[in-house]
This record gives C-alpha cells, structure tokens and sequence, in this order.
C-alpha cells in the first residue's frame, strides 16, 4: 500500500496500491474497513485479486462486486454502487463486471 487517505466527510478510504507494472486506487467505506479490523497505513501489504468470476470468495476478507465505467488504453475504472476504483498499468484487462477481492497479508492462506 503505498498511501491510504481518508475523507471523514464522506467516511470513504481512498486506498492507493501499487505493484509489478501497475497502480490501483480504491475508495472504500471506513465502515468497511472497520468490519474486517483493518486499520491501514502506507506500507502495509495487502494481496489484490480482479476477476471476472466470484470464485474461491471464502479465503477473503473484502469482496466487492462493480462494473466497468469507462476503460482507455491500459486504464480501467470501475464503480461498487458509487465507490470508484481504477486501475493502471500495461496489459490492463477491462472486465465487463468485475470482483475485486481483498485480504492483509496476515490473512494469506499458509
């Protein structure tokens, strides 16, 4: 994670992540974050999954089903009723519906 800031007006999360060739931004409901005990500061890590199927949703802590709102060349933003989410970066694949699929690295399966 490479920085989390949070909107108390809107009790809204806007999570920035970056990895190998891409960045993605997150908004999510602090109520959100609070259900599943996450306090979240830059630097800590947590493990991202997009896919076009909910499979295999029981190994994580936040599961969040949107649609594609526009995509551009190697960009792809999604809504979650409202909450945005765009991703960056080469071979960005624009899912018509999508799952994103969160957990902390202390949540990974052993």
């Amino acid at each position: 994670m490479s920085s989390v800031e949070t909107y108390d007006y809107a009790k809204v999360a806007a999570l920035t992540m970056r990895g190998e060739g891409f960045e993605v931004r997150l908004e999510l409901p602090l109520r959100v974050l609070d259900e599943v005990g996450w306090e979240l500061a830059a630097g800590d890590e947590l493990e991202l999954e997009l896919s076009a199927d909910a499979e295999d949703i029981d190994v994580w802590e936040v599961v969040l089903s949107g649609t594609l709102l526009k995509a551009g060349e190697n960009e792809a933003t999604y809504t979650f009723g409202g909450l945005l989410c765009t991703v960056k970066g080469a071979g960005v694949k624009p899912f018509k519906k999508v799952y994103l699929k969160l957990r902390s690295a202390r949540a990974l399966p052993s």
